[in-house]
């Protein structure tokens, strides 16, 4: 037997297919005007919110400060926002809330609800500065989110109300009381 022409023959295939292999990124079919992010590669935003692109999706985002917890059940995304306790400034804090509001209604179409918390790291553990309840339902999402960006729910009883901000003592020890801000506990009647 005579093996010398199958294996030279297999060897020539072999060489010639890896040069094809080589060539064909270079080919004449892919013109230069379409050359780019191979489709694999390129970012498509997200359209439905899953647990497996939950981090990719508030990666994206670009928030101004950490995230120290995300949860998403039911079509209710919570996040917990670790905020510095020597710096950081509220208007930084809420222009996160309006990235994470903006995402998630008008970006994704399967999130209800986004439950946002400050949440402050000290050295006797978390605490608790603020919260924010956004729904989808909510009538001001429709006509009125383009002012987002310029609300200031700190300051702003409409844009706390809209954002079900609550402050907690907490907040007050760090930043003073807040300005022009009432609660009626449930428990009392509204025609007071």
């Amino acid at each position: 037997m005579n093996i010398g022409k199958p294996l030279l023959a297999a060897c020539a295939t072999a060489l010639a297919v890896t040069l094809l292999f080589t060539w064909l990124p270079h080919a004449a079919w892919q013109n230069t005007v379409n050359r780019g992010d191979v489709a694999v590669f390129r970012p498509t935003p997200a359209v439905r919110l899953t647990n497996n692109n939950l981090v990719d999706v508030l990666v994206a985002v670009q928030l101004n400060e950490r995230i120290k917890k995300a949860d998403w059940s039911n079509g209710v995304l919570s996040v917990d926002m670790r905020v510095s306790t020597s710096g950081g400034r509220p208007g930084l804090w809420f222009a996160d809330v309006e990235k994470l509001v903006r995402v998630s209604f008008l970006q994704l179409e399967n999130v209800k609800r986004i439950l946002i918390r400050m949440v402050e790291e000290r050295g006797n553990g978390p605490v608790l500065l603020a919260a924010v309840d956004v729904r989808k339902t909510d009538e001001w999402l429709i006509n009125e989110m383009q002012f987002l960006s310029r609300a200031d729910p700190v300051h702003d009883e409409m844009w706390r109300k809209r954002l079900r901000v609550s402050f907690t003592s907490a907040w007050e020890e760090r930043f003073g009381p807040i300005a022009g801000f009432t609660v009626k506990p449930s428990f009392i009647s509204q025609e007071e």
